[in-house]
């Protein structure tokens, strides 16, 4: 370094070397005389020295932002399908309707089956289920596209199809079936209907038996079920547990062994009459004479729904109750579950009503088969267990129509 011996270089200001003759720091007089023997100033060899142990350094614990909560909230379980859904599915039912009208007017434009005009469409079987079809198909795809994107599962586990119950218990849903089959017979002595009906004006065009048998024990009873007990049910079922949470005031609030709650009787009513109003709005629409009554009063019933769930978005209920099980599935309370199995029938058997001329008897008999239906789809938690029952009840109407007529061939013995 520079040229300067090593020794020069580590001296004190006083010219004293800096290191002793054996390389150690020197030690001055006063603390040498303080020292012990064998103390700082001794010689240790190197493998006299103890090892050094790691030293544990514990982290730093830091506190939490104050927006953070100590316990992470979990992810509260929704019931699907709920009301939000039940709307998505009416527009993804429009889109498919509109799809299929358009495939009607190009038919129109060649003429297909000689029709080539909206109004002769209206006496022609072809159109008449082939629209009905069309739209089902382009609204089922629909919903196998769009829903797994908003539930985070299959579409057909979304709404409970489980086919493999319904296989299990396939002879009781035919048994199920064959009941409602006599009662029918039953309806048709003590309530008959009348003479004339309009479904009868198209059983008598020339294949159209035959089609309508098909469409009746396959298209019609899936699709159907697939609106009124997949989504209308489960949707308002919902909606009458979450009114009857926020209105029951029970300090402890009451829940049974399989965590359905037990609604107070006033929180019970309140709910049932939430969800009856747009039921009765059906009702009303149904009929020309009140059909401006039916329009106010569902529009009234939609700000209402609105203001309703603005206002209980922002409170809790004070009964804590099970909203799916361990398998994933809803819970609904047994109030829910009978008052909507009875609200639902309403429209099932309005949409009906016009092919049996809206005669009472045939209404009634509409009604107990689709609480029939629906008491099957939430005791089977199913939906390919109703539309079984309701695809053998289809079929055995058809089969004794077809027997009385000697196979469709003599309509005129309906």
């Amino acid at each position: 370094m520079s040229g300067i011996p090593e020794d020069e270089l580590f001296r004190t200001t006083e010219g004293e070397p800096l290191r002793s003759e054996n390389g150690h720091l020197p030690i001055p007089e006063d603390a040498r005389e303080a020292m012990p023997e064998q103390g700082l100033g001794a010689e240790v060899e190197p493998e006299e020295l103890a090892p050094l142990e790691p030293v544990q350094i514990a982290p730093l614990a830091s506190e939490p932002p104050v927006w953070m909560t100590t316990e992470p909230e979990t992810e509260r379980p929704v019931r699907i399908p709920h009301l939000g859904h039940l709307l998505l599915m009416l527009l993804v039912l429009t889109g498919g309707f509109a799809a299929a009208i358009v495939l009607i007017l190009i038919a129109l434009h060649f003429h297909v089956y000689g029709i080539s005009s909206i109004e002769q469409t209206k006496s022609e079987i072809h159109y008449q289920l082939g629209s009905e079809g069309l739209g089902y198909l382009f609204t089922l795809l629909g919903c196998v596209m769009v829903f797994p994107l908003v539930w985070n599962k299959g579409f057909f586990a979304g709404v409970q199809w489980n086919v493999g119950t319904a296989v299990r218990l396939r002879w009781w849903l035919v048994g199920a079936a064959f009941i409602c089959f006599l009662l029918a017979l039953l309806n048709s002595v003590v309530l008959p209907g009348p003479k004339h009906t309009p479904i009868e004006d198209i059983f008598r065009e020339p294949g159209a038996a035959w089609l309508l048998f098909v469409f009746g024990v396959t298209f019609a009873p899936f699709f159907e079920e697939l609106f009124f007990r997949g989504f209308l049910l489960p949707a308002f079922c919902t909606a009458f547990d979450w009114v009857a949470a926020r209105v029951d005031k029970q300090p402890q609030g009451e829940t049974r062994s399989d965590g359905r709650p037990r609604w107070a009787r006033g929180a019970s009513l309140v709910a049932a009459a939430a969800t009856a109003v747009p039921f009765a709005a059906a009702c009303t629409l149904a009929s020309k004479r009140y059909l401006l009554i039916g329009i106010l009063l569902f529009f009234a019933w939609c700000c209402t729904a609105a203001l309703i769930w603005t206002i209980g978005r922002s409170s809790k209920p004070t009964v804590s109750y099970t909203l799916v099980d361990e398998n994933g599935h809803p819970v609904w309370s047994f109030p829910a579950m009978a008052c909507l199995a009875l609200f639902t029938s309403v429209p099932f058997a309005l949409m009906h009503a016009p092919q049996t001329g809206f005669s009472v008897g045939p209404f009634l008999l509409l009604v107990g088969v689709s609480v029939v239906l629906c008491s099957v789809r939430l005791w089977t938690r199913s939906l390919a267990a109703s539309t079984l029952v309701h695809a053998s009840y289809n079929f055995m109407l058809f089969a004794i129509m077809m027997v009385g007529t000697q196979g469709f061939r003599h309509m005129d013995k309906m």
